[in-house]
């Protein structure tokens, strides 16, 4: 991969070009929330992302940001950008002073859109990814089982129609335990990047 030398712009001229990029391959506004992870996510997964943020009910592309012409599939997209202390979570390294212990990483998004099970219904017919980024690398995506995302969707409606809880219900996550393998399936694994970090 070759190295943009980012020493020669400002912020603000990185942001325009990527702006203007976007523009240019029919996404508007990239620079919104994580458009552009999204972009990121369907040229590593060899899919085509929807040109807006997000499809709204009714829409052809409702529940998804892109599509998988190979398999004829809806995809949603979920990311998550972590932090140097995260680290050690996705290398699954021990700590503590006995060195016996880690805590593996967790990854997840909220599904906007989930907050009836009407809604919900929507997603079991869509493949689900999660993306894990550093310093703006995409270094791994894993695919969710499906029954698995539609399960913790729908567990959380109950769990708030029971409580009779008030207020919104947008913001419904799933998340998955990259120690829970049975879980998921790795999508995408970027190798040169975990062996630069002597993974």
């Amino acid at each position: 991969m070759s190295k943009i030398d980012f020493t020669q712009f400002t912020y603000e001229e990185l942001a325009h070009a990527l702006y203007a990029k976007g523009k240019a391959d029919g996404f508007h506004k990239v620079t919104d929330k994580t458009k552009w992870r999204e972009l990121v996510l369907a040229e590593k997964l060899g899919h085509k992302a929807l040109p807006k943020i997000s499809s709204g009910k009714g829409t052809q592309g409702y529940g998804s940001d892109a599509v998988d012409h190979a398999n004829n599939r809806k995809a949603e997209y979920k990311s998550k950008a972590i932090e140097d202390q995260e680290l050690r979570n996705l290398f699954r390294l021990p700590r503590g002073n006995k060195g016996k212990t880690y805590a593996s990483l967790v990854v997840g998004g909220v599904y906007n859109g989930a907050y009836t099970h009407e809604a919900v219904d929507v997603y079991e017919t869509i493949d689900h990814y999660f993306g894990v980024f550093y310093e703006e690398l995409c270094v791994l995506i894993i695919k969710p089982h499906t029954a698995e995302v539609v399960r913790q969707l729908r567990t959380e409606l109950d769990r708030r129609a029971a409580l009779d809880k008030k207020g919104s219900t947008n913001l419904n996550t799933v998340s998955i335990d990259l120690d829970h393998t049975h879980l998921y399936t790795v999508a995408y694994k970027n190798t040169q990047w975990f062996e630069s970090q002597g993974q």
